[in-house]
């Protein structure tokens, strides 16, 4: 029925959400706690010591530091309190906040003025007709928000724990592109004559699956989990004490007291709903298991697979028999009663293996009541077919709706380069992460956001700077756009990173079994029957293996033959499927530590025998701990897309923003208070691409005209912006009062100078006034009209004020901090100095105060890889030598946060250097063996609170010299 009328549609959707938020419960039949326990004894439990933390009541800090997590520029709730407001007030509503959150952890129950929320309706396609063409988001009260998010956190880390590889949604450490990854594998699998097998696919769409999901349901899944109790309590507080009213119009309408659904915008609802559907695919394995069905199986040691999940998006895989799909129907069935789940077969579909007899395809279709997919069916977001240049026709169609709507028409260069890379970047970014694009398609995206870029609406202009100077990053002189090619390589890089490192996600493993059976990924040839995406990975081979390394820890995880643990690797590769399996662990006596010479031989021959002999004369470095794959380009070792970008750009870089200064770009692209066009336009001054007559003369090939403005032989950009005489008056009449007659003639040189000699308030106004001459010369050619200097000085200035007082405004509430050093008897300053990378030699030192008495000062030359490993081992000598003379109650002072956070156990070891893992993992150790007893320890302070240690560092450092004291040296100034 038709709902034209203000009123009708404000009924209309109220009465809509009303029916789906307050089902008739008796309906569904049955509790989870009903089923067969063997459906759910693979379910895992929580630990013990997580359970403990999930029901901690939180602590001040928690508390403050979740309210300046929020965003504090949201839509408030029904309330009419925004975040920004408890942030900025934080002072004087700190306390009432803690009553209000300790009030309920205390009694477990949400006031209903709190838990109330207004539903936004936000449209799932462009031209919505129906009321389920809108997805309703939850705006909830400041309180509720700080509360479920308080909860949501402590539950995030467990949940990788708890829900099964198959779910790929808020998940730590999984993607979207798993899933896309292996259901493409699954349907080429299907395309294949080869493969004989009759199996089927079935894409379940579950209609309101967060707004139809059971209450008692949400409640036995968690108890299923073995969620404490007491945790259970609150998140049943914040879920069931929900009220909503409809936002239509900007004006509220209706009240609903639901009886069942999760509100979406609520930071609990994500992790609730997957623990929810994770129990359908616990059902399923515990299915297979039994050998009531048999699941999918695409390759020879490949993992069976039932379902895959990306939030509510569900994917079914079985064996195409009338026993299997009948099971499977009934698992659905059952799963939809327990859970309040709707299956919506209108979307509903379902692909079949090429064997598959018709009879089957049939009864799937009948049983499932699903329609047969077509080639174009859509997966994520993302086309199920991916392998010709046509199938990416949509992508290209979808980037041309972005740049050619008629705001685009009106940006400024700026604004285009925002909306490049806010909008179609991410655009591109998700499709070439699951897709292996052609070359072909890359370059004509690449040339339509070049044309986008440089053109006004649709008129095409000449480029001015080259593109591969456009994609180099901000730093060296571009304006980091992507260059669509390398971007796409390296994202391949990143899948075969993951390859090469084993890792035990559900893709990996798929591929590894269906292409890798007993082969290795470095030697493996490229076959006519794999998927587009494996064989761009192939390709990235030749650029990732310069740049992987093994570190060894205790050598049984690195294989001896084929993988990078030394630097002649690749001469010896596996021959057969047994030394593939060869660790290096397996060359060494477990007695001496030293070489098996007669196994070396047989590996490797004599001469790479005795090369590992020579190299590593003692054996290898091993140790009690784990193999690690580094990834060398990257400073922690882990794979890095911005790294692995980045070595890809080396060259480019190198060769066209060589002449660039690096301290000039910084301070155009980090400068506060500066237009986002003031910078481009300073950009394209730096690369002598603004529109000035030598330009256009040098491109054009036409003959001089000179200056516009006073009629100078040569006009360039150095002319325009310093020496033109309208433009001399307006440096005469600034603060800065420059002469700028005798500046040289090059532009950069010129900015250079002025940007890195200024100070930073300096240099907002200078470039805005850069702004301001190049705009007034703009409109003295074009329209005639002559501004005088003063007012060119007025309105740079009125700009740079705007711009400081609109940050003020919008800028984000630090959280207040406390780290203040404990108070002890001793205090500890350590620091160290390191040069460059081409020179390993460091200087380290540490200074202790007995009070404010020094107790004693200690600097050593060391050799260090990097500046965090020279901190390191300057806290690490600290440490020793105090423990050693027996020191207590001390506090360490250090000014790299990085090793203060490893330190306290805040940040993970693998976050540090690579080159300095095992000595901060052995530091560590130690430390934590100390600070107990001892009544130890560790915080961290600003450098320019640490100037006596750094003094001492430099010296050691500088002079190769090591030495102690307990008075303050001559070098030393007081």
């Amino acid at each position: 029925m038709w709902a034209i009328e203000e009123n009708e549609i404000r009924g209309a959707f109220v009465e809509h959400f009303k029916n789906i938020f307050c089902e008739d419960g008796t309906r569904h039949n049955g509790s989870l706690h009903d089923l067969d326990h063997n459906l759910l004894r693979n379910v895992p439990k929580v630990l013990p010591h997580y359970a403990s933390l999930l029901d901690q009541f939180p602590s001040e800090d928690e508390i403050t530091s979740i309210m300046f997590s929020l965003n504090p520029d949201r839509t408030p709730g029904p309330d009419g309190v925004n975040v920004r407001f408890i942030q900025t007030n934080w002072i004087l509503l700190k306390p009432l906040v803690l009553q209000m959150v300790n009030q309920f952890f205390s009694s477990g129950h949400m006031p209903s003025k709190l838990a109330r929320s207004n539903v936004v309706l936000v449209p799932k396609k462009e031209t919505p007709v129906l009321v389920t063409d809108y997805r309703p988001i939850s705006v909830c009260n400041v309180g509720y928000k700080l509360i479920s998010k308080l909860l949501s956190r402590r539950l995030k880390p467990i949940i990788p724990l708890l829900v099964s590889d198959t779910q790929a949604a808020f998940t730590l450490g999984r993607q979207i592109r798993d899933n896309i990854i292996v259901f493409r594998e699954v349907i080429h699998s299907f395309s294949l004559s080869s493969y004989r097998k009759h199996s089927f696919c079935l894409k379940v769409d579950l209609s309101k699956a967060f707004d139809r999901l059971r209450w008692p349901y949400i409640l036995a899944v968690m108890q299923t989990y073995g969620l404490p109790a007491t945790f259970t309590t609150w998140v049943q507080a914040c879920v069931q004490s929900a009220s909503y009213s409809i936002l239509i119009n900007g004006s509220v309408d209706g009240y609903i007291q639901p009886t069942n659904g999760l509100r979406q915008g609520c930071a609990l609802s994500p992790y609730l709903f997957i623990l929810a559907l994770d129990i359908l695919s616990r059902i399923l394995n515990a299915k297979v298991q039994a050998k009531h069905i048999k699941g999918l199986k695409i390759a020879r040691g490949g993992p069976v697979l039932t379902s895959l999940l990306y939030a509510d998006d569900l994917l079914v895989f079985g064996e195409a028999s009338t026993t299997e799909m009948t099971a499977i129907a009934q698992v659905l069935s059952v799963f939809c009663d327990l859970s309040g789940q709707q299956i919506g077969v209108e979307k509903s579909r379902i692909w079949f293996s090429k064997n598959t007899p018709m009879e089957a395809r049939q009864f799937a279709m009948n049983i499932f009541a699903a329609t047969l997919a077509s080639p174009s069916e859509i997966y994520l977001g993302s086309p199920v077919a991916a392998n010709r240049q046509s199938d990416f026709s949509p992508l290209i169609s979808k980037i041309d709706s972005k740049l050619q709507t008629w705001k685009s028409g009106l940006l400024s260069q700026a604004g285009k380069l925002i909306l490049i890379k806010s909008v179609v970047e991410p655009i591109m970014l998700y499709a070439m992460q699951t897709s292996a694009i052609p070359i072909t398609t890359l370059k004509a995206i690449q040339s339509k956001i070049r044309m986008f870029f440089w053109g006004k609406g649709t008129e095409k202009r000449m480029p001015l700077v080259a593109w591969n100077k456009i994609t180099v990053p901000k730093c060296k002189g571009g304006l980091g756009l992507k260059d669509m090619i390398k971007f796409s390589q390296t994202l391949h890089m990143k899948s075969l990173w993951a390859i090469a490192k084993g890792e035990n996600s559900t893709w990996v493993r798929v591929l590894t079994a269906k292409y890798l059976h007993n082969k290795d990924i470095w030697t493996t040839n490229r076959t006519t029957r794999c998927t587009h995406l494996w064989r761009a990975v192939l390709e990235v081979r030749s650029v990732m293996k310069g740049n992987l390394k093994w570190q060894l820890g205790n050598g049984t995880k690195c294989k001896a033959m084929g993988q990078p643990w030394h630097d002649m690797w690749a001469q010896f590769p596996p021959n057969n499927a047994a030394q593939r399996k060869i660790t290096v662990a397996q060359l060494v006596s477990t007695d001496t530590g030293l070489w098996h010479n007669q196994k070396l031989i047989v590996l490797f021959g004599f001469y790479g025998a005795l090369y590992l002999a020579m190299t590593f004369p003692n054996g290898p470095p091993l140790s009690q701990r784990e193999d690690r794959l580094i990834f060398t380009p990257s400073r922690n070792g882990q794979f890095s897309i911005k790294a692995a970008y980045n070595l890809l750009l080396e060259d480019t870089a190198h060769i066209n923003a060589s002449s660039i200064n690096k301290g000039t770009c910084k301070t155009i692209w980090h400068t506060k208070q500066v237009l986002p066009r003031t910078r481009v336009f300073l950009w394209r001054a730096m690369h002598e691409a603004l529109p000035v007559d030598a330009t256009l003369s040098s491109r054009l090939r036409r003959q001089s005209q000179g200056c516009s403005i006073c009629g100078a032989d040569q006009e360039n950009a150095t002319h325009v912006l310093f020496k033109c005489p309208k433009a001399q008056q307006v440096w005469l009449l600034t603060a800065l009062a420059l002469r700028t007659d005798n500046l040289p003639d090059d532009v950069q040189e010129v900015l250079s100078f002025l940007l890195n000699y200024l100070d930073e308030a300096q240099v907002g106004n200078m470039m805005a006034t850069l702004w301001q001459i190049w705009k007034d010369r703009c409109k003295q050619v074009f329209e005639g009209k002559i501004i005088r200097p003063q007012q060119t000085i007025a309105t740079a200035q009125y700009i740079t004020f705007n711009l400081k007082a609109a940050a003020k405004c919008f800028s984000r509430i630090s959280q207040p901090t406390n780290d203040q050093p404990a108070r002890t008897r001793y205090t500890c300053w350590t620091d160290a100095s390191w040069l460059h990378p081409d020179f390993q030699g460091a200087g380290t030192a540490f200074v202790m105060f007995d009070d404010e008495k020094l107790a004693g000062y200690w600097l050593a030359p060391t050799r260090a890889d990097s500046p965090f490993h020279a901190e390191l081992q300057a806290f690490r000598r600290a440490i020793l030598k105090l423990h050693s003379m027996k020191i207590e109650d001390c506090t360490f002072i250090t000014d790299c946060l990085l090793l203060k956070l490893v330190l306290c156990g805040e940040t993970n070891v693998s976050e540090v250097d690579w080159q300095a893992y095992h000595d901060a993992m052995d530091t560590v150790l130690i430390w934590d063996s100390y600070r107990r007893d001892l009544n130890w320890h560790c915080t961290h302070m600003g450098r320019e609170h640490n100037s006596l240690a750094d003094h001492f560092a430099k010296h050691a450092r500088i002079s190769d010299l090591e030495c102690e004291g307990y008075t303050f040296p001559a070098f030393i100034p007081i």
